[in-house]
């Protein structure tokens, strides 16, 4: 059966197409303007980039993404003059590079191709290695591209300038947060935290001035220590930093050792430096990979301790911790803080009559629908079995009020039958407890106090909010809570 397709449909197709051709087109022609005339580039960074968009966009990895992004590179050595064969085969160079990487990195799960792994980073280097030995194997079959080298100089040439080049780009493009991530950073680096990068900024200096073969490992101990102190993104980008001033300096011959009398000794050194630095920070990349792996592991460990398992509310004794601190910084700061303790009514009558599966997960939609209406800011911990608590910083008596009556009649309305056949609804009750700007009461007095309120509550039918401080006698503005 042919199926027709909207012309608008088609759209998404012909956007990748121009995007693919566009980026393709535009590295390439970077690279050809930045390479010695009659040589080849010296940092061709075009193939790195487009594997990465590759890796990160599968989307662009479509037959059409492939083609246009070889009839981009055809387009821009068309453009400098270059002749239709040998513009054909060293872009088909370029690609066996591209495909080589992708077809390694393919083997990893897409979970982990954002280099959070130390795995990963060894599937990254054998893509490259692979990806380069492939391309340079192919680009020395053809005598008109050999640019007036031997056989082997131009395999090593090759070799040593795309190995390096994607070892250092790649990881940069793999470990980036997404977009949305990037809006979201907040920089703020104290002078402390800025030491490892002053040192490695120094060292590249030093290196520089220094010269001599082994100045290519002179920034390596303050590349190790930024490996421990940042991000693994950040440590990519220092590392790609690193590696093109060192290849660049050495290019400019301002860390050879002794004056170069010949083109080709000149060549030697460059392509021995150039896989000396892309193996030198291996080391860091893979060090900050097994570092991001053992935070993460924390943060998970940190949180399943913290956490109950079955609501996702904080665990009563990180509760209790989190609160006492709110209640320090708010004696500090003079500002108000409440207390709301929730109870489910008559949820014991729950399990006996649809069984502990259901009631687990009443305890879950329930903990599910009060986490998404608060705010970042305010706690919200289970004390155990279905009772519950928030806290809630900068907030008056009244307003305290009103959140509670919001969410119980949020509760109150929400179905929460998992097998959507007759509707399942609870209701809670709830006790609040508020403190004013200048007044100071411990943890163990603010709860007493909400549990008052709690009981109240109960005892006037549930199913309804009640303040301490209304029992006590103070009087509260009605607030609508939005």
């Amino acid at each position: 059966m042919n199926v027709g397709i909207h012309p608008k449909q088609r759209l998404p197709a012909t956007i990748l197409l121009v995007n693919t051709f566009l980026l393709a087109f535009l590295l390439s022609l970077f690279g050809i303007f930045t390479r010695p005339l009659g040589s080849l580039s010296m940092f061709w960074p075009v193939n790195a980039i487009l594997l990465g968009l590759m890796l990160r966009k599968p989307g662009y990895a479509t037959p059409v993404g492939w083609a246009a992004i070889y009839l981009g590179m055809i387009a821009a050595d068309l453009t400098t003059g270059e002749g239709w064969p040998l513009a054909l085969w060293l872009n088909a160079c370029n690609m066996a590079l591209i495909a080589t990487g992708y077809a390694v990195m393919l083997l990893l799960p897409q979970s982990q191709r954002r280099m959070g792994k130390p795995q990963a980073i060894l599937y990254m280097f054998t893509a490259c290695l692979l990806g380069a030995a492939v391309s340079a194997t192919l680009s020395v079959l053809r005598n008109d591209s050999l640019f007036n080298n031997t056989v082997i100089n131009a395999w090593i040439s090759w070799f040593s300038e795309q190995f390096s080049t994607n070892l250092l780009i790649l990881p940069v493009l793999l470990a980036a947060p997404r977009l949305k991530q990037l809006l979201r950073l907040q920089f703020y680096w104290p002078w402390r935290a800025c030491l490892p990068l002053l040192a490695l900024l120094f060292s590249l200096v030093f290196s520089v001035y220094i010269g001599g073969p082994g100045a290519i490992a002179f920034p390596i101990p303050a590349l190790l220590w930024c490996a421990v102190r940042y991000h693994l993104f950040t440590v990519t980008l220092l590392a790609l930093i690193t590696g093109v001033t060192e290849i660049v300096s050495i290019s400019a011959n301002l860390m050879m050792y002794e004056p170069l009398s010949s083109r080709g000794a000149f060549m030697d050194s460059l392509m021995s430096a150039r896989l000396g630095i892309a193996m030198l920070v291996m080391g860091p990349l893979i060090l900050s990979s097994s570092i991001a792996v053992n935070r993460k592991l924390l943060r998970r460990l940190e949180h399943s301790a913290n956490h109950d398992f079955l609501t996702g509310a904080m665990a009563r004794s990180a509760f209790t911790r989190k609160a006492r601190e709110m209640l320090e910084y708010k004696h500090q700061s003079k500002e108000a803080v409440s207390l709301l303790l929730i109870d489910i009514d008559h949820f014991k009558l729950i399990n006996d009559t649809h069984g502990h599966v259901i009631g687990d997960h009443v305890l879950s939609a329930f903990s599910h629908i009060l986490r998404r209406e608060l705010r970042q800011d305010q706690l919200f911990g289970r004390l155990g079995g279905e009772e519950f608590a928030i806290m809630m910083p900068r907030a008056l008596g009244a307003q305290a009020l009103a959140m509670g009556e919001y969410l119980r009649r949020r509760v109150e309305n929400a179905d929460l039958n998992p097998t959507g056949k007759d509707p399942l609804r609870i209701t809670i009750s709830m006790g609040v407890a508020s403190l004013a700007m200048n007044e100071v009461k411990s943890l163990e007095q603010l709860m007493n106090m909400a549990d008052i309120a709690l009981y109240r509550a109960k005892s006037q039918g549930r199913n309804r909010v009640e303040s301490f401080n209304v029992v006590s006698g103070n009087s509260l503005t009605h607030v609508i809570f939005k």
